[in-house]
């Protein structure tokens, strides 16, 4: 069985952008996007929508970091991320808990979410396709 088995919808789209190197502000955009005809994906800016789900995402997003899955980057520290610190566990609690993460869901964030070489290593072993 395969990582991507393992993950919930939610999981899976936070490790996509992750694998992307992406702003944590465009999951849920992500998640609530759709395909247009031509099959490009859309992401979602509806705020109505975004905004409730934010405390469940910040939820998800926190137990990844914490299985090693993902890691958040402030987007300032991001060309460093090889060298910068980590994030402490209160950097993280204060920008899942801050809207300004969050929104809007388009352009860039102040955070980005990253996959972890313990991830990366695990996708490669299982030839699971990305």
């Amino acid at each position: 069985m395969g990582i991507w088995d393992e993950l919930s919808r939610e999981e899976s789209v936070v490790l996509v952008n992750a694998l992307e190197e992406a702003w944590l502000n465009q999951v849920i955009g992500d998640y609530l996007g759709h395909r247009e005809e031509n099959g490009i994906w859309r992401f979602s800016g509806d705020l109505a929508a975004i905004t409730p789900l934010i405390p469940g995402f910040a939820a998800i997003v926190r137990s990844m970091i914490e299985r090693d899955l993902i890691d958040l980057v402030p987007t300032d520290r991001y060309e460093d991320q090889p060298r910068a610190p980590r994030m402490t566990d209160a950097e993280v609690d204060a920008a899942l808990g801050d809207p300004a993460t969050w929104l809007p869901p388009v352009g860039p964030g102040p955070v980005m979410v990253i996959a972890t070489g313990h991830v990366i290593r695990r996708i490669e072993r299982s030839k699971d396709p990305i």
